[in-house]
């Protein structure tokens, strides 16, 4: 799915050099901080590994592991593949 979103050119230049990951990345941490979104999940769609979703969760100044109920079955999920 594609969406358009017009921003005043101010907001995207803050955004930096690669402007569409950066929204990606904020609209990501925003649903995690929703309880929306796990880390795991938000770290499959930027094609993370589970280590380098966690440390890019922590980058953003975010603790982990602040588990929800989701992010504790993702968890689970992943500890029993094969």
């Amino acid at each position: 799915m594609s969406m358009n979103l017009d921003l005043p050119e101010e907001v995207v230049e803050a955004l930096g050099p690669e402007p569409e990951r950066a929204a990606l990345e904020a609209v990501l941490l925003f649903l995690i901080s929703e309880d929306k979104m796990s880390v795991a999940r938000a770290g499959e769609i930027l094609r993370l590994d589970r280590i380098s979703a966690v440390r890019w969760y922590t980058s953003h100044g975010f603790y982990y592991p602040d588990l929800s109920k989701e992010d504790l079955d993702e968890e689970l999920r992943h500890a029993r593949k094969p």
